[in-house]
């Protein structure tokens, strides 16, 4: 015995029959939100692959700048001790080569700095036209809601209307007793 908890109860001839099974909601502009999904996913993930450049850039020159200073204080470290190095000559050229690579760093990781920034705005417009269409959706299924609300009310509207307009219904019974009696007052 297979049924709903309102028709379980119910002897075999009594039972309910389903009115019509109910329409399943369709957007039809659903590939068209899938593909704006996969955009905005795409648009994201570049996003993500040039911070990590930028990230493994900033890195490298932050060593590049550790390397530099630690340089730095091993020649003053010498000259401290006056100490007469004939490496000397070869930890200026090291400096001088930092000091370039460093520079190199600063100009990529300003250009990746404006890529990130034009790759935002990318991903923000990508995702201004998914939300249009998720919004468009949820307003539509939304509406079909309603509209398969309305028509259930209407449908159960007609099987009250029709189920109390049968003849010897309680109601109409009840209504001429109603109806007789009031005749009955106004004879006397």
């Amino acid at each position: 015995m297979n049924g709903s908890a309102w028709t379980r109860h119910l002897p075999e001839s009594k039972k309910l029959p389903r009115i019509v099974d109910l329409p399943k909601f369709t957007f039809t502009l659903e590939t068209l939100l899938r593909h704006r999904e996969d955009i905005e996913q795409r648009e994201r993930d570049e996003l993500f692959r040039i911070t990590y450049k930028y990230q493994v850039e900033l890195d490298h020159r932050n060593g590049l700048t550790a390397s530099f200073h630690e340089t730095m204080q091993e020649i003053a470290l010498k000259y401290e001790n006056n100490t007469i190095d004939p490496e000397l000559a070869w930890s200026y050229r090291y400096l001088n080569r930092l000091t370039y690579e460093i520079g190199e760093s600063d100009k990529r990781l300003a250009q990746l700095q404006s890529e990130i920034q034009a790759q935002k705005v990318i991903v923000i417009e990508a995702s201004k036209k998914r939300k249009t269409l998720s919004s468009m959706k949820a307003k539509k299924e939304k509406e079909f809601i309603l509209a398969v609300e309305k028509q259930e009310q209407k449908e159960i509207d007609e099987i009250v209307v029709t189920r109390y307009a049968v003849p010897g219904s309680r109601q109409e019974g009840s209504a001429l007793i109603l109806q007789s009696g009031q005749t009955e007052k106004h004879e006397r």
